[in-house]
């Protein structure tokens, strides 16, 4: 598999979404590790870095790939979840067994599901 397009997906999202993306990192789940890709600018001043860090963490660790097919083991492979907060929207992409991205999106955000996963998925070239 080809290195997934993080800018092409970002440029997408923030002409989509505008102010309504919060954040987007990839991620790691078996090293625990992740790079932010995107993170809107007042937002860096509201989270701190280790604030940033410990959701990303704590996502990875319950909400990984593993995890939910554990739970939902009669469906067959994960590709997605969505987790819809009081205050914003979590999108979870599985890109492989051990990697993903997360976009965060502000309350109000509007998606069409499966139609953004599929889109989020052309944008990353994978």
């Amino acid at each position: 598999m080809a290195a997934p397009n993080y800018d092409a997906l970002v440029e997408w999202l923030e002409t989509n979404f505008g102010d309504d993306l919060r954040w987007v990192a990839s991620f790691n789940h078996r090293t625990f590790s992740y790079k932010v890709k995107y993170i809107r600018e007042d937002l860096k001043t509201e989270i701190s870095g280790l604030e940033l860090e410990t959701i990303i963490h704590r996502s990875m660790a319950v909400l990984s790939r593993d995890h939910v097919e554990d739970v939902y083991f009669h469906l067959g492979d994960a590709e997605a979840l969505l987790v819809k907060h009081e205050k914003a929207m979590a999108v979870h992409l599985y890109l492989t067994d051990e990697t993903g991205v997360v976009i965060k999106l502000a309350e109000g955000a509007e998606i069409s599901v499966p139609g953004f996963f599929e889109d989020c998925r052309d944008r990353l070239d994978i």
